[in-house]
């Protein structure tokens, strides 16, 4: 586990330094580490934090599902994406249970990557699976990415995936010329696998991601088939998507007998670099 330079206190904001198995500011304010290796700096409130982000249900599924290797291209693209860019600070912006934070610092060791979502279960998984590994320069955190615990212009790069976007607070965190790097459900994605839960089936809209503080670099588009073995595979990448909690029982049932599902993976990836 690597600490990133320019942690802040999410309550008054002062730098936070490690003491101990804490992190610390002047204002006393303290947060332990959990044995697993992640910290909780989601800014207390009327937020239910062992209820934010994702359920244990979720990420189990999730964890499941990318050791099955459907996704492996996905991350093999956002690896090879960041490959020419200045990289010292990395901040995957919801990044769930960690696939991806992981493999981006697997491939660059020199980089700190840190890892931030709401979800206690899914960083606690990023920090337990990356000590398993002994890659040591990930961190990770629950952390809102609307209000992110670091330092203004403290990051090189953002990655957001499959997650909400919030532009001023990554303007915010880039350093100026920093790149942010936000990935997609592409026109086509699980198209087949919505096809079977649904009658009608629509494309997705395509996701137009400007803002007054990024310059448009580029728009890349990743598209490939996979073949899904297994029911419990199957169910579990529907249990990782949105259509999970939108899906009727009688749908979700014509899933459930399923042992192969062939369907389209889309990502539509949007290239912004902080003017």
């Amino acid at each position: 586990m690597t600490i990133p330079k320019g942690l802040i206190c999410p309550i008054c904001q002062s730098k936070l330094e490690k003491v101990g198995n804490s992190l610390k500011c002047e204002s006393s304010h303290s947060y332990d580490f959990a044995k697993s290796g992640y910290v909780n700096l989601l800014n207390p409130g009327k937020m239910n934090n062992a209820k934010a982000g994702e359920s244990k249900e979720m990420i189990k599924a999730r964890t499941a599902f990318f050791s099955g290797g459907s996704y492996a291209k996905i991350r093999e693209y956002l690896i090879e994406l960041i490959s020419d860019l200045p990289k010292d600070v990395i901040v995957d912006a919801g990044c769930g249970e960690g696939y991806y934070t992981e493999g981006v610092a697997e491939k660059y060791s020199d980089s700190t990557v840190i890892g931030f979502d709401m979800s206690k279960h899914g960083t606690e998984h990023g920090a337990k699976s990356s000590r398993a590994k002994k890659i040591e320069n990930t961190f990770f955190s629950v952390s809102n990415i609307f209000n992110m615990p670091l330092e203004n212009e403290s990051a090189d790069i953002i990655i957001n995936l499959f997650a909400p976007v919030s532009y001023e607070e990554f303007a915010r965190v880039l350093k100026k010329g920093g790149y942010l790097i936000i990935g997609a459900s592409g026109a086509k994605h699980l198209y087949e696998m919505k096809s079977v839960l649904y009658e009608t089936v629509y494309l997705n809209e395509l996701n137009v991601h400007k803002n007054d503080a990024f310059e448009m670099i580029c728009v890349k588009n990743l598209t490939y088939g996979t073949e899904i073995s297994g029911n419990e595979s199957i169910m579990n990448l529907f249990t990782m998507t949105p259509y999970y909690h939108h899906t009727s029982d009688s749908d979700k049932a014509k899933l459930s007998s399923l042992e192969s599902l062939y369907t389209t993976v889309e990502v539509d990836f949007t290239i912004l670099r902080k003017r």
